[in-house]
């Protein structure tokens, strides 16, 4: 639900501590565009369904396509009260959320987007270092996120590594500037939002995003070729940032109501994610003339070692990059590691489009754990 940016946002009355039960409209940002499926299903229609379960009491008006914040706002913005909610890249503010942007140099640890998201979820409700850098920023964590693998979509084609010399791609930024670096490219950071009219006019050769993109942004109508390089999972950020003076007014109830909600829908986002993706696909090749490249083997190799001596330097990268102390960052990327390999482990034979099994799993292992009385609370 689209509206006109309204000033001057209700906030609810505090009695003895508790929220009053008041039926009230709030802001929700997403810098995205309205047919992305983090907006679709994280923010439209999760507002709709926060609003049929609180009967009412808590409306979100939801603020698509950078029309009240743009990417790089959306954090202090939601910390300044401008929004209640906002999904916030964390690579976009590398100086304001440094631990985050520590774990979000995992990207290539799996191909398992799922466990990626579980654990940065997980580590964001418990870690207190990471709990606290999002209090710093006059947010709390509502919930976590993460997209099926990235792959380079280019309007050149890229065979092998001398194809990739010199070539202007727009990275997220932390790993992935590095990779670009690694293999002689240019990295280029801008909002994804601009990738298209990079593409369009030759300003960007490539442009990293998952497959569905293709569809959902229409990219296929500005590039053509897409290099089969797995280029790991995006998880950086929250997807739901609250404002902290927002999360503390509501009752027990309703903060557990807004967790269980992103929950089951993220999951619906990524099912949507991956929908789209094969659809991309598909029609990418039979309608608009794309080539999915299986690059040269050496190419593949080069990408293989840069991995590998990428996550060999991690810790002291942290320390020299993002002001980390040696043991801290030794914690988070320990912490981070086990959690991915125990959900790897339990999302063994469960199906990537299996929802039921995805959501209750989500749901009832990451989100109903928070002990909504207390998180975010002081």
């Amino acid at each position: 639900m689209l509206k006109k940016i309204a000033l001057g946002v209700a906030v609810a009355a505090l009695t003895s501590g508790a929220a009053t039960a008041q039926a009230e409209t709030f802001s929700a940002n997403n810098f995205l565009d309205a047919s992305h499926p983090f907006s679709v299903e994280n923010y439209t229609n999760f507002a709709e369904r926060v609003k049929e379960r609180t009967d009412g009491d808590i409306s979100f008006d939801v603020f698509l396509g950078g029309v009240l914040l743009g990417g790089r706002a959306s954090l202090s913005g939601t910390g300044d009260g401008v929004a209640q909610v906002a999904y916030h890249a964390g690579t976009y503010t590398p100086s304001d959320l440094p631990i985050t942007n520590l774990i979000s140099e995992l990207a290539f640890l799996t191909d398992n987007f799922y466990a990626l998201a579980a654990a940065s979820t997980i580590m964001s409700f418990t870690h207190p270092a990471l709990i606290e850098e999002y209090k710093k920023n006059g947010v709390v964590f509502g919930g976590g996120y993460g997209t099926p693998i990235y792959y380079l979509i280019c309007n050149k084609p890229i065979r092998n590594a001398a194809d990739l010399e010199g070539k202007r791609l727009r990275m997220p930024g932390g790993i992935w500037d590095r990779w670009a670096s690694a293999m002689g490219a240019v990295s280029v950071n801008v909002p994804s939002s601009e990738i298209y009219t990079g593409l369009d006019r030759g300003t960007l050769d490539c442009g990293v995003n998952p497959l569905d993109s293709l569809l959902s942004r229409s990219y296929w109508d500005v590039a053509k070729y897409v290099p089969m390089i797995p280029l790991g999972s995006y998880y950086s950020g929250p997807m739901w940032a609250y404002n902290i003076e927002f999360w503390q007014n509501r009752t027990d109830e309703q903060r557990a109501i807004l967790l269980e909600e992103a929950g089951a829908a993220f999951i619906r986002s990524a099912l949507m994610y991956l929908d789209n993706s094969q659809k991309a696909i598909e029609q990418g090749e039979s309608d608009h003339g794309m080539e999915f490249i299986q690059v040269d083997p050496a190419l593949m190799e080069k990408h293989v070692n840069f991995v590998a001596s990428d996550s060999a330097a991690l810790v002291s990268m942290a320390q020299e990059q993002y002001g980390v102390s040696e043991e801290l960052a030794v914690d988070l990327i320990d912490t981070f590691k086990a959690i991915v390999a125990e959900w790897e482990k339990k999302l063994e034979g469960v199906e990537m489009t299996d929802k039921d099994t995805l959501t209750k799993l989500f749901v009832e292992d990451i989100y109903k754990k928070v002990d909504v009385s207390t998180f975010g609370m002081n």
